[in-house]
């Protein structure tokens, strides 16, 4: 950590908006991308200070509240996700404030001397910040297998294993990324549009009055505005999450005939297919519905509307494939063909595995909802149809910049910029993947998950080899597909009746690219930020461990207060603690890991056509460029059929929850504001999402310590019982979660009603 130092030295601090101008040659030169000179510019200030104490401290606060709040929803039926802006925000004014009383004593941490308080807090030091949350502040993957094997097998990792599982495959992308660095980060092509909105916010908070001098309504600043939508927001949310959840399920649908059983099926977003379904949760809308681009929200929402809006109720109604049989049309269990919920418990061997002798014996073949397996196939559509995509529409571009990069042409003027400071070796990066790699192969040896060393390897070099390519597309493109769907299937012929070993596997195959992208992509933040890499290195590993460290113990605690909800011993009282998301992972473990895609997409079968989303997703984006080239005038790149597929394929990840209301935020704020109130929407948008997002996120994380015994059972607080959360006799208020609570809370059972079989047989339709 020494060399740190060396490179940022504080006695050298001069005031943060000093800058180090370009020579004219650079400055007339700037970057070939239009976008990146209007938002990078081309000055930087070699002695500004990084890792500094003050980065230390609040890179930790806000890395370990982002991982609480991330992991914390991720067991939840609703998911606010943690808003970067706040980070932004809120480690500014701490920032400014710690330099203004923090006294300038030397303190001696991680073995490197600094000043409690060495000048004003700058620009660099503000996005090392970021970057470290960027890193950590996340619902870890491998909380995934910890959850499911401990939830659904009984088999509880030590923390030691589990801190260490999530540590390698968070950590493992990082040798990756430092070797891929001269082909995605380095070029001025290689963009990394998603960096360019904080490089502005950045510069707009540190290099200019404007931020400063901005008023917005009465008069009050940025900050006082974001802390008073936070509040708001924040005792708001308590009404839908707690005091009146009917506001969350608004599935005002179901009231014309509250009993019918095909009614909720098709309109009650709890279980079914939530048509028209309202939501005033701001937790099932997010503020990501008030910036994200308007073609792309349009078209992820088309794919869910007429997967859920359409075939919903055209395979309900008509019992396609025995949709009935299961219940309810949305579900990631399996079920034996009379409707029956099929148990792994009662069909493992010691180690976890499928006892095939006694499965075979059965005579019978386990399978799954046809919506869950339409959402295999619309999977399959939107990897292939990314390629394919890609290849289409901006194949000629990718390969132009990866010739150029091969070539070793001109440098970019930021990376020439960046010479100023010493380089890590690439040794370093090839070292620390291989002690990764290393750990990765003791953690599955020593804990016994199933999957052998050699096919933890296979895992690694699938993710490795992919990477680049995918790195390219998404900081050209700025989107790319995922490895989980495809590394669960390779993984499910390798290792055939090895759950736990699938789930590993896709783990460390998925982590290893997803985590190297989002490396790369901060590796171009602190590229275009001018943060000397090896402090960008040390940001990226701390907020890697302190999230760990923090997902780990989260999970922890929620399992242990949460466990007859997660695992479906209990049903939650009002719909907050379905864990749909482990319910999901561990549905997936079973079907290409338990019993293999052998058994379960067999073309014997009646699911194997799934496969055929491969072909679907490759031929589509053919037809559009062949439309494109015949109509030009229409813009056919704006039909995604990724973004359509993979809309469609969103289920089981949560309930059909907040569609709608996302939509209408999604066309007013994107469709007429930004188009129409520009000013407007420049002004409020992203710091209102953020204030929105934190606001509600706090409200969970709140409800969760204090109200439903987080910290302790006596804490344990439900609201009153009435109409808008109305208790039944079994003790639940869980609004639509069943037929006969749909609609109609207090009205009297009709004659001859009997309670709901969520899996009845076959002869009851």
């Amino acid at each position: 950590m020494s060399s740190i130092k060396e490179e940022t030295p504080a006695e050298k601090f001069t005031d943060d908006t000093a800058e180090k101008p370009l020579d004219i040659d650079e400055e007339e030169e700037n970057s070939p991308i239009e976008a990146v000179r209007m938002a990078v510019p081309i000055t930087d200030d070699p002695t500004l200070p990084v890792i500094t104490f003050r980065f230390w401290l609040l890179g930790a606060i806000f890395t370990a509240i982002g991982a609480v709040i991330t992991q914390y929803n991720f067991f939840r039926t609703t998911y606010s996700s943690y808003s970067i802006f706040f980070v932004n925000l809120s480690s500014f004014y701490l920032g400014k404030l710690m330099a203004r009383f923090l006294p300038t004593f030397k303190v001696t941490l991680f073995g490197q001397e600094m000043s409690l308080n060495p000048g004003p807090f700058n620009i660099k030091e503000h996005a090392a910040i970021g970057i470290t949350c960027n890193a950590g502040a996340a619902a870890a993957y491998a909380v995934d297998i910890l959850a499911t094997t401990d939830l659904f097998l009984n088999y509880r990792i030590s923390a030691i294993g589990g801190i260490l599982m999530i540590i390698t495959t968070q950590c493992v992308g990082y040798g990756m990324a430092g070797l891929m660095r001269k082909y995605v980060v380095y070029p001025a092509e290689m963009v990394w549009w998603q960096n360019l909105i904080q490089v502005s916010f950045y510069n707009t908070m540190h290099n200019t009055d404007d931020y400063k001098k901005v008023r917005l309504i009465f008069g009050w600043t940025r900050m006082k505005f974001f802390w008073i939508v936070c509040a708001i927001t924040f005792f708001y949310q308590f009404i839908p999450q707690w005091m009146f959840p009917l506001l969350m399920y608004f599935d005002w649908v179901c009231w014309i005939k509250p009993f019918d059983r095909n009614i909720w099926a098709i309109f009650s977003s709890a279980q079914g297919g939530g048509a028209f379904a309202l939501s005033f949760d701001w937790t099932s809308i997010q503020g990501q519905s008030m910036y994200y681009p308007l073609y792309s929200q349009l078209c992820t929402y088309l794919g869910m509307i007429f997967n859920y809006w359409i075939l919903v109720p055209i395979f309900w109604l008509n019992n396609i494939w025995g949709t009935r049989v299961f219940g309810r049309p949305l579900t990631p269990r399996l079920f034996f063909p009379n409707g029956t919920i099929f148990d792994y418990k009662d069909f493992r061997t010691p180690d976890h595995s499928l006892d095939v002798e006694r499965y075979d014996a059965l005579g019978v073949k386990v399978t799954m909802a046809p919506m869950y397996a339409l959402g295999f196939f619309m999977a399959f559509t939107a990897l292939t149809s990314c390629i394919s995509h890609i290849g289409f529409f901006h194949g000629r571009k990718i390969i132009r910049t990866f010739r150029a990069v091969l070539a070793n042409k001109e440098e970019d003027v930021h990376t020439r910029m960046m010479k100023a400071y010493p380089e890590v070796p690439h040794w370093w990066y090839a070292v620390f993947y291989v002690v990764m790699a290393g750990l990765s192969i003791f953690c599955v040896e020593y804990y016994k998950l199933q999957l052998p060393w050699w096919g933890l390897i296979v895992a690694l070099v699938l993710g490795f080899v992919l990477t680049l390519p995918i790195g390219i597309m998404n900081a050209v493109t700025g989107y790319g597909p995922g490895l989980s769907v495809i590394s669960e299937l390779i993984c499910g012929y390798m290792l055939p009746g090895k759950p736990i070993a699938n789930m590993v596997f896709k783990c460390y195959g998925e982590m290893a690219m997803y985590q190297c992208n989002l490396l790369l992509q901060d590796l171009k933040l602190g590229h275009y930020m001018k943060i000397a890499p090896r402090a960008l290195l040390a940001a990226q590993l701390w907020g890697s461990l302190v999230g760990a460290i923090f997902n780990w113990v989260t999970q922890h605690v929620i399992i242990n207060n949460q466990r007859d909800l997660l695992d479906g011993t209990r049903p939650d009282k009002n719909g907050l603690w379905t864990g749909n998301r482990v319910a999901n992972f561990w549905g997936s473990g079973l079907i290409y890991g338990a019993l293999g895609p052998a058994r379960m997409f067999s073309t014997e079968g009646k699911y194997g056509w799934v496969y055929y989303g491969f072909l679907v997703g490759l031929i589509l984006p053919a037809i559009q460029w062949g439309l494109s080239k015949k109509f030009p005038k229409i813009k056919w790149r704006l039909f995604n059929v990724t973004l359509i597929a993979n809309g469609m394929s969103k289920f089981p990840n949560a309930f059909t929850l907040g569609i709608l209301p996302s939509l209408i935020v999604a066309v007013i704020f994107q469709g007429y504001l930004a188009r129409y109130k520009k000013d407007w929407w420049n002004r409020y948008t992203f710091i209102l999402a953020a204030a929105m997002d934190t606001g509600a996120a706090f409200t969970g994380l709140f409800l969760f310590l204090f109200l439903a015994g987080g910290v302790s059972e006596n804490l344990r607080v439900e609201f009153p019982s009435w109409w808008g959360n109305h208790y039944t006799e079994a003790g639940d208020n869980f609004p639509y979660g069943f037929v006969n609570r749909c609609g109609a809370p207090h009205s009297s059972k009709p004659a001859g009603w009997t309670n709901f079989n969520p899996a009845p047989p076959d002869s009851a339709y």
